[in-house]
């Protein structure tokens, strides 16, 4: 009798740890899809506003429609995704999400360059703050605490340097005017001091060939006492820096999710829209 006893509190005991530790690879499972989508959502949400951009700038707007149907449609699959992953509890929030997302494409032919900045980064910091969400849990609940400060100092100077990169994007129209000029050369200053704390975080992409580069445009551009640079140069400027910080927050997101489950996948090996041209 005791050993049929013992048996079977064994038996029960194998249970539960097979029960425990599946629940734990799908909750693994599940948080590392979530952060992948989010990561694609904001990529695609960059594409959005690159294309868009380009298309004001050169009035040649029915050239990107299919372009853009095209990036919706991904967006569109991407956000009902996050909300068939999500808890019953937390499907509102990417239900938001979705809602921005769709309204990127909502009369932005009548934007203004500014409105289509704050509304493109309104969209890519919704994805940040969910993603920080994610993480902060995942990593309590793996008893990774000693990793959470860390992560959300580092992912507020991402937030920040983003916040600051988008003022001095907002100045680029006004680059014509004397206080537009001071605007961008104040702003300018205020990104190369955020590149150099972003590289305390993640050094390759700040230092790599085109880090360094931006780094010395942003050097000459605060030094000058009058800018040479057209707004089309500057927007390019703007772009380069946007694409060392995605590659910072990059570098972060996949150090969190290789300690905890897995690395990141390769984000340019996703199918999104990528044609040069017209992606600045």
């Amino acid at each position: 009798m005791f050993i049929i006893i013992s048996i079977s509190v064994s038996v029960l005991i194998l249970i539960l740890i097979y029960h425990y530790s599946r629940q734990r690879s799908l909750s693994h499972q599940r948080n590392y899809q979530q952060i992948v989508t989010l990561r694609l959502v904001m990529e695609l949400c960059r594409k959005h506003r690159a294309v868009t951009h380009h298309a004001a700038t050169t009035d040649n707007h029915p050239a990107i429609e299919d372009t853009l149907v095209q990036i919706d449609q991904q967006l569109d699959k991407e956000s009902s995704r996050l909300i068939s992953l999500a808890n019953f509890d937390h499907k509102p929030m990417y239900r938001v999400l979705q809602m921005k997302l769709k309204g990127l494409s909502d009369e932005w032919q009548q934007r203004s360059f500014a409105r289509n900045q704050r509304i493109h980064g309104t969209a890519i910091r919704h994805c940040m703050f969910l993603i920080d969400d994610i993480a902060l849990a995942w990593l309590l609940e793996s008893g990774r605490a000693d990793l959470s400060d860390e992560y959300h100092m580092n992912w507020q100077q991402v937030l920040d340097s983003m916040e600051v990169l988008t003022q001095l994007r907002i100045c680029i129209q006004e680059i014509d005017q004397p206080i537009g000029e001071m605007r961008v050369k104040y702003y300018g200053d205020k990104v190369r001091h955020k590149l150099h704390q972003l590289s305390l975080i993640s050094p390759l992409p700040i230092r790599s060939p085109v880090g360094t580069q931006v780094l010395e445009q942003l050097d000459e551009l605060v030094a000058a006492n009058k800018l040479d640079i057209n707004q089309a140069d500057l927007y390019q400027l703007t772009t380069d820096i946007s694409q060392l910080i995605a590659q910072v927050y990059d570098d972060m997101l996949s150090d969190i999710t290789q300690s905890l489950y897995q690395a990141l996948p390769d984000i340019s090996s996703v199918t999104i829209y990528t044609e040069k041209s017209k992606a600045h």
